[in-house]
């Protein structure tokens, strides 16, 4: 007698289609100096955290040399800096720019040969910004931020309520696991937060921009949000090829994840930003707990207008930014699917119908997707 397969022994064979592949990472998106002003947009409008600036457009920040491509270095870079010759009771002027393309998934490289970080006053961020919505609506991830004389980089997420993450898998120091804006016991718009370790000392401020900077690498899928760090000396040979792979690279300083947040439900469309601000809601509000900051003038906005040669070196200088997608996870989804029409298909055979129908299955004495 000839056996009909179960549709157990079906499923069971289809579901290896179904089980996690290391990520095939190709490049879909590379920023650079030879297209980067032409792919972003400028922000010329209030800061949205009450810092003391002058966000300007392109033309603006072009004329007063706030924008420029640097062809010093060893491959042209981007030089984003801001207003460090004159005083102006309304704010520094400074730039905010915005990917015109946003995001869903993928890895990021930020290759960064000097930021303007580590500076009385400054409260630079290189981030993702969901375009979905009223903040924190479709997600925030702040991938290198600091403010003032900060000498470590601060990693963290921004969401709505129901986003919290597990103190496991990163080298970084947890200082917030709720992701939650609005969350109980946490300050106001915190979020999760994983701070650098302070004693490598290389990773924001002075000491990164001593060493010629380096990589910060962001991998965005539905299970976490991974970030790592790379000083310049130690960046992996792989990130400057066609395919880089993180599943080399060991521990990331930052990983979001974990049962109790949905990462898709909270981060879709994400567009990259890069600032520079002054004081306003961080920096000008931790102004006293910083003693070096705190001597040199009583209050944020004060020194920042007052002392404009301070911040010649409040500047970013990129080489490049490189965004890749999981090719695989395309490929298998296109295999999930042609895997679940050949189950369908077994049933269909082992039970003489289609599961899809709900009399035929109840005729057959089971309830519909029972197995």
């Amino acid at each position: 007698m000839q056996l009909k397969s179960s549709p157990l022994l079906v499923l069971a064979a289809s579901t290896s289609i179904f089980s996690v592949i290391h990520a095939h990472y190709t490049l879909t998106d590379s920023y650079t100096a030879a297209n980067w002003f032409q792919s972003f947009l400028f922000y010329d409008k209030e800061d949205p955290t009450h810092g003391f600036v002058q966000y300007k457009n392109l033309a603006d920040a072009a004329k007063n040399g706030l924008i420029s491509i640097d062809s010093s270095t060893s491959e042209p870079a981007v030089y984003m800096g801001v207003d460090h010759t004159s005083k102006n009771p309304a704010g520094r002027d400074s730039v905010r720019i915005s990917s015109k393309k946003s995001f869903n998934h993928g890895l990021f490289i930020f290759d960064i040969e000097h930021t303007p970080s580590g500076i009385c006053g400054t409260w630079p961020a290189a981030w993702l910004l969901s375009d979905s919505g009223a903040w924190p609506k479709g997600g925030e991830i702040d991938i290198f931020e600091g403010a003032n004389d900060q000498a470590y980089n601060k990693m963290t997420l921004h969401t709505s309520a129901d986003c919290a993450i597990q103190h496991t898998g990163f080298s970084g120091d947890l200082e917030t696991a709720n992701c939650d804006v609005n969350a109980a016991g946490q300050g106001k718009n915190m979020g999760c937060g994983i701070r650098h370790p302070m004693a490598q000392g290389l990773s924001f401020g002075q000491g990164m921009n001593k060493i010629g900077g380096g990589i910060y690498a962001t991998v965005w899928t539905s299970t976490d949000i991974q970030i790592f760090h790379f000083p310049r000396a130690d960046v992996p040979a792989d990130i400057s090829t066609p395919n880089p792979d993180p599943s080399k690279w060991g521990m990331p300083v930052a990983k979001f994840g974990g049962a109790a947040c949905n990462i898709d439900a909270h981060f879709q469309n994400l567009n990259i930003i890069f600032n520079t601000a002054f004081c306003g809601d961080w920096a000008g509000e931790a102004w006293s707990d910083s003693p070096t900051c705190k001597a040199k003038a009583p209050t944020c906005e004060q020194y920042v207008r007052d002392n404009p040669g301070v911040f010649g070196e409040a500047y970013w200088l990129i080489r490049s930014v490189k965004v890749y997608e999981d090719r695989d996870s395309v490929v298998d989804r296109r295999k999930s699917k042609r895997s679940w029409a050949g189950f369908k298909k077994a049933v269909k055979g082992f039970f003489g119908h289609d599961d899809d129908d709900p009399d035929a299955v109840a005729n057959a004495g089971r309830p519909v997707h029972a197995w």
